[in-house]
């Protein structure tokens, strides 16, 4: 996972130091429990993992989770204060975990209009969720894994291949495993789709 480095706000823990998103900002819940019931990579999931390796990574993602449940206006207004002082050019939410709720979305939604100069970047398995207020400089990927996922293409699907999914398109570009080398994840539009290899 490389250096773990953390700013903490109000009730948000930001990370920094991840290995695939490079320095890129990101702030990440508890996996698994934060997701989606019936997800299919719960049993597999490569941040529990992580939260295993290292106490710290799993406490930040605690302080998030709880803080996210249970006093939301302090953790985003810590996310906003963060952004504020720090300006970064991105910023990625949940490295691990996922969007919690509608209300957690919209607040996101929020987030990224008061910083139209910030690229923001999710992956989510929470398909049923209303993604038409999203602002542009928001950009929500669909997760896609083998048998499972919304097929329909109103926004950018990820899939996970480990041999067994049969459904992605020809057209998918190959997830290079870096996101600080590649950053098409950021741009990607509705009926375009990425691909990476179990991880």
């Amino acid at each position: 996972m490389g250096t773990y480095r953390s700013v903490t706000i109000g009730a948000a823990t930001i990370s920094h130091g991840n290995q695939k998103v490079g320095d890129c900002p990101n702030v990440s819940l508890l996996p698994v429990v934060s997701c989606p019931r019936g997800i299919p990579c719960a049993h597999s999931c490569y941040d529990v993992k992580a939260c295993k390796l290292y106490p710290t990574v799993k406490a930040a993602r605690r302080r998030n989770w709880v803080a996210a449940k249970k006093r939301p206006w302090e953790y985003f207004s810590g996310i906003s204060n963060y952004l504020a002082k720090y300006q970064p050019r991105y910023f990625r939410w949940h490295v691990g975990g996922d969007i919690l709720d509608q209300d957690y979305l919209d607040r996101m939604y929020g987030i990224a209009d008061a910083f139209p100069d910030i690229a923001f970047l999710a992956f989510t398995k929470h398909h049923t969720l209303d993604f038409r207020a999203r602002p542009a400089n928001l950009n929500i990927v669909l997760s896609m894994w083998p048998g499972w996922g919304n097929r329909r293409k109103r926004l950018p699907r990820a899939w996970m291949q480990d041999g067994s999914e049969t459904r992605i398109p020809e057209s998918a570009i190959q997830c290079t495993g870096s996101c600080e080398d590649c950053g098409v994840c950021w741009h990607i539009k509705s009926g375009q789709d990425v691909w990476f290899h179990k991880h």
